[in-house]
């Protein structure tokens, strides 16, 4: 059984450098969670690798050391879409965890569906 995100996510989308090894890549924030940050790019770095994340904020940087937990890429007419990855953040820095309080702040309500039970 896949064990529930225990973390909400929070949409942000901000231009980032994805660092593996001894490359840098291009890439795009999807979302952003206390451990973990969702990212678009064109590199696919592989599971469990670890990476450098340099995140752009106003005139600073906020640099994160995680792991790759999740990748999907898409085939077929898609294959030149980037690459959606998971990165956990085993221990975020503070200034990326009031980036993910800010995020939590301004982020709209979401609207339960129709046929999702109340809690």
């Amino acid at each position: 059984m896949i064990k529930k995100r225990e973390e909400k996510r929070v949409p942000f989308r901000k231009l980032i450098i994805c660092k593996c090894g001894d490359e840098m890549h291009p890439g795009f924030t999807q979302d952003v969670s206390q451990h973990g940050i969702g990212i678009q790019c064109m590199h696919r770095p592989e599971d469990n690798r670890k990476v450098r994340i340099a995140l752009a904020i106003a005139s600073d940087s906020i640099f994160l050391d995680g792991v790759v937990r999740w990748t999907h890429e898409y085939s077929g007419e898609l294959e030149n879409k980037p690459h959606e990855l998971g990165i956990q953040i085993p221990r975020p820095p503070a200034d990326y965890l009031r980036l993910v309080a800010d995020c939590s702040d301004r982020a709209p309500a979401r609207a339960i569906p129709f046929n999702e039970p109340l809690k």
